[in-house]
């Protein structure tokens, strides 16, 4: 096993969104990813690999408000890839707690994936979309190597 820290940038986007009665869209989002991350790499050239993440995404273009989305997260894979993370997605007057399981192609802290937004609570005017394709690649740090 070898495991390593990891910087995860990333960009999203997302196609229409909805509010909590679904009776408007705020069209197209673009979204930034900037995270940490401690990569778990398994196995030999065709491993696995397990990824811890902290970190948030910044609205790029949302035509209500700009906004963050803190979060943690996990996935797993060895090419074919699926994790989840919890976001708490602000625009610093509310907040809107969602987790967002994923699927995609990938390993070693980079992916490409889809995923999909479940809003945990409501907020009456936090646009957020619900239908998310991202692409992630991780900047490496120093390599450890573990006899587990």
């Amino acid at each position: 096993m070898i495991i390593y820290p990891a910087f995860l940038v990333g960009y999203h986007f997302s196609g229409d969104a909805k509010d909590h009665t679904e009776t408007w869209k705020s069209g197209q989002m673009h979204t930034l990813e900037l995270a940490y991350a401690k990569v778990f790499k398994y196995g030999g050239p065709h491993g696995g690999s397990k990824v811890y993440y902290a970190g948030s995404d910044f609205s790029l273009s949302n035509k209500y408000d700009f906004f963050v989305a803190p979060k943690i997260g996990i996935n797993v894979g060895a090419g074919f890839m699926f994790g989840t993370e919890l976001q708490l997605q602000t625009n610093f007057e509310q907040f809107v707690p969602r987790i967002m399981p994923y699927f995609g192609i990938g390993g070693w802290g980079g992916k490409f994936y889809i995923g999909y937004n479940f809003r945990l609570a409501k907020a009456e005017s936090l646009p957020v979309n619900t239908g998310h394709i991202g692409i992630t690649w991780p900047i490496k740090g120093r390599v450890k190597k573990s006899n587990d």
